[in-house]
């Protein structure tokens, strides 16, 4: 039977694998496209970049066990199925809930991995993410300086008469003009500096003079200084003091804001749907398992695209059924536990009945 076991996993290891792989490329190309335009825009550096991606790994996986079990059953099963294996071993008297049990227990063990996941590195991983995006986010973009241009940043037009760069990432400029925009519509604050340097949104002018204009554009006072600071870029740390989304807490912190929040008689019925989503998505891993194991076998002899398409299928299937246990859920229609562990029940069944109707 050891060896029986060994050869089923070996047929698993190379799809999962590449399952995992492929959806978590797909999953990071999301994270990407969905800021694309903010890290262009503001020239977000690429350790921050990394950092946001190394952050959603967590999550992604989450995500990708359950798939990457999926395909990598049926596209096992069918393998074996198509070369007439499965039927080999089932002439030696071996029943087939016997010949699927490794991959029953790959799906239970990556459930368990998956929930574990979910508990102690995602949630974390969740709030670092959210704090990188804010970060990015929160930035401004450092605007193109160019010599005999006006250029605005931040309610401030600036124009340079001669730009130097000793370094990538640092300018100094020369006789500068900051225009800065009055709120009430009147004539601007005109700022002149015979010097400023540029550090990515940080300016600094040296030796200059500040000129108030009046609202008949005559200028109401001069006042010089030997050096000014403009800091251009947000203010985003109010940004990061917003409470913890579900994606962010672990199962037990939850359970704590369902108590909290219902013992002062607030609904928490949304919060409980997602408590329950928190222990059914995992387990979805097995279930997986337990339904795609002998549809695989079912439609083997369709061919060995079949496993890839009932995978597709299957994963469909089940999303839509998330999708719609989380709105009904979420809109009061049915209990939480029902919509959370609904399509669970369902898949699982469906295997069960196959997989007896199969012996």
């Amino acid at each position: 039977m050891k060896s029986l076991d060994r050869y089923v996993l070996k047929e698993m290891i190379a799809p999962f694998l590449i399952s995992v792989f492929a959806f978590v490329v797909l999953l990071i190309g999301r994270v990407i496209f969905d800021n694309i335009d903010r890290i262009i825009e503001l020239g977000v550096p690429f350790p921050l970049v990394i950092r946001l991606i190394a952050f959603q790994i967590p999550w992604m996986m989450g995500m990708v066990l359950p798939l990457a079990v999926l395909f990598a059953t049926s596209l096992a099963v069918n393998r074996l199925a198509r070369d007439s294996e499965i039927t080999a071993v089932r002439m030696a008297g071996i029943p087939l809930r016997r010949i699927f049990l490794p991959i029953f227990a790959v799906g239970f063990l990556c459930s368990i991995l998956a929930f574990w996941l979910g508990e102690t590195v995602t949630p974390w991983a969740n709030r670092e993410a959210r704090r990188t995006v804010r970060m990015i986010y929160g930035m401004q973009a450092v605007p193109a300086i160019q010599e005999n241009v006006f250029f605005r940043s931040e309610g401030y037009w600036f124009y340079v008469r001669k730009v130097e760069r000793p370094s990538a990432d640092r300018a100094v400029l020369r006789n500068v003009m900051i225009y800065e925009t009055s709120a009430m519509g009147g004539y601007p604050t005109l700022i002149t500096a015979s010097k400023a340097t540029n550090e990515e949104n940080l300016w600094t002018l040296s030796d200059g003079v500040l000129h108030k204009l009046g609202p008949d554009g005559l200028t109401q006072y001069e006042m010089k200084f030997p050096r000014m600071q403009l800091n251009l870029r947000r203010a985003f740390q109010d940004l990061w003091q917003t409470q913890q989304t579900a994606e962010e807490m672990s199962l037990r912190e939850l359970q704590h804001q369902i108590a909290v929040f219902g013992g002062a008689g607030r609904q928490v019925g949304e919060m409980k749907v997602n408590m329950h989503f928190k222990l059914s998505i995992p387990l979805s891993c097995l279930v997986f398992a337990l339904c795609a194991a002998p549809l695989g076998l079912r439609f083997a002899r369709s061919g060995s695209y079949s496993g890839i398409l009932l995978g597709i299928i299957v994963m469909f299937l089940y999303q839509n059924n998330v999708w719609l246990g989380k709105a009904v859920g979420m809109g009061g229609l049915v209990p939480p536990i029902i919509a959370g562990w609904s399509q669970n029940v369902i898949f699982g069944l469906v295997g069960i009945y196959l997989i007896w109707q199969q012996e």
